[in-house]
Formats: C-alpha cells, sequence, structure tokens
C-alpha cells in the first residue's frame, strides 16, 4: 500500500518533467511589442512579412525596419530590444547573441540572465552583463557603444586580442578601421535619456529605468575634468532619426570626434 501512495508523485513529477521540456523551446522566442510604420520579419527562405505587435520572432530570423520606423522586443526573460530606424536585427541562444547589420538599437537585459554578445557586424563584438546600452552601426562608418548601465568589454573584429573596456555612463567611437581601442568618453546620461527616441518613445519598465537615473544622479555629485561630453553632439554620422543621439555640430569644449 506504502508504494501505491507514491505513484500519483511519480505520475506528477514525470507530468512537470513533460511541461518544462516543451516549455523549453519557447526561451528562445521574443514578442513584438511596440510597431512603428515599417517593420518586417525577415523569415529564412521565406521573405518577409510585415510585423505586428504580439508577433513571435523566431531566433534565426531577423527584424528590419524602414525609414523613420521603430520596434520593440521583449524576450522570455525580459530582455527588451528597440530598433531605430533603418536597422536590421537578428538573435541566437535564446537573446544571448545578438547580431546588429545595420542601424540602431536599445538593448537591456535582467541582472540574472548572464552575458549577452552585441555582435556589430564587420566592426566589433561587445559582451555585457546585467546591462542597459545602446548599439550604433552604419556600413563602412562610425560605430558606436553607450552602456547606460553595467559593464562590458569590446573587442574589435580586425584587432586580434584586443579587449577594450566600457562602463556605465562611457561611449566608445569606433572607426571604420581602427587599430586600436577607440577612446572613451564619459557622457551626460540624463542629456542622453531626455532626448534619445529609443528611451522617451515608450515607457521603459522599473527595472531598466531606475538604475539608469541612479547612475544619472550619482553624476551631480562629481564628474571628470572638463565635465560630461554631451552624447547627442558627438560625431554626425547617423541616418534620419535614427536614435537622436547627435546634433549637427560638436560644442566646444567636448573631446574632438574622430
Amino acid at each position: 500500500m506504502n508504494k501505491l501512495r507514491y505513484i500519483p508523485l511519480v505520475l506528477v513529477a514525470l507530468a512537470l518533467g513533460i511541461l518544462q521540456f516543451q516549455a523549453a523551446p519557447q526561451k528562445k522566442e521574443a514578442r513584438v511589442t511596440q510597431v512603428i510604420k515599417d517593420v518586417r520579419l525577415l523569415v529564412s527562405r521565406a521573405g518577409s512579412r510585415p510585423a505586428s505587435v504580439n508577433d513571435m520572432v523566431n531566433e534565426g530570423s531577423a527584424v528590419r525596419t524602414g525609414e523613420e520606423s521603430r520596434a520593440e522586443i521583449t524576450f522570455m526573460d525580459q530582455t527588451l530590444t528597440r530598433l531605430g530606424a533603418n536597422t536590421v536585427f537578428s538573435f541566437n541562444e535564446g537573446g544571448r547573441t545578438v547580431e546588429l547589420s545595420s542601424g540602431a538599437i536599445l538593448l537591456a537585459a535582467p541582472e540574472n540572465t548572464g552575458t549577452t554578445k552585441v555582435k556589430m557586424v564587420g566592426v566589433a563584438t561587445v559582451a555585457v552583463s546585467g546591462f542597459a546600452a545602446m548599439f550604433e552601426t552604419h556600413h563602412n562608418l562610425q560605430s558606436k557603444v553607450i552602456v547606460l548601465d553595467g559593464d562590458g568589454a569590446v573587442t574589435l573584429d580586425n584587432v586580434p586580442g584586443s579587449s577594450c573596456p566600457i562602463h556605465a555612463g562611457q561611449m566608445m567611437v569606433i572607426p571604420a578601421h581602427p587599430v586600436t581601442c577607440p577612446p572613451v568618453y564619459d557622457i551626460n546620461i540624463a542629456k542622453l535619456v531626455g532626448t534619445a527616441k529609443l528611451v522617451t518613445l515608450w515607457p521603459l519598465p522599473p527595472w531598466i529605468l531606475d538604475p539608469v537615473l541612479h547612475n544619472a544622479d550619482k553624476q551631480k555629485d562629481s564628474g571628470p575634468n572638463g565635465g560630461y561630453v554631451d552624447p547627442t553632439s558627438v560625431d554626425p554620422i547617423d541616418q534620419h532619426e535614427a536614435t537622436e543621439l547627435i546634433i549637427k555640430s560638436r560644442p566646444q569644449g567636448t573631446p574632438g570626434g574622430l
């Protein structure tokens, strides 16, 4: 009789195991949570189709935005990606490896999700964890990495063994053909958060916004000699309204552009 009492428990355990096995592939998917204008899902071997809110984005497929278009994608672990205009984005390993072929993204991942690698195609790979950051790249032009929260390391594609550190509140501007680690600028986080459309277009969840604002508050107490760089004024290379990170001229006293 005692053995029979354990049978229901065994059946429950088996059922839970089956459910977990069936649910596991879903971790490799993401859901479209915001769409503005021309956003398309690029499915391998099947062409493309317009994206709508609540569409699922499968691992290995890509998302492309058109002129003056935006999109937001949310993963099962709450990792969030926002795409600027004229951007091509894809992911593997459940969002832990991201590929940015062109354009600009805002990417944020919870602390417990481990390391995420962002491949800026033909330029560099950025490894970050527990972070909120912006990435921008364009063919044969300069690329940008801006960390709003967390820490990372940039590996340059054409510089073997390179590992260029970058921390919260910093920006790295990478030339088209770097030969060494580019300079890192200490940026004005509050200025960026108040002006970048990928930040302001839709409300950010508190787990992203609160640490970023905390970092902005810390900058009020102290700063580098010469103050913080206004990231909206460094190196005007972006396509029209890509991330609103730049303007036509650089204010006097900020570090020189590349």
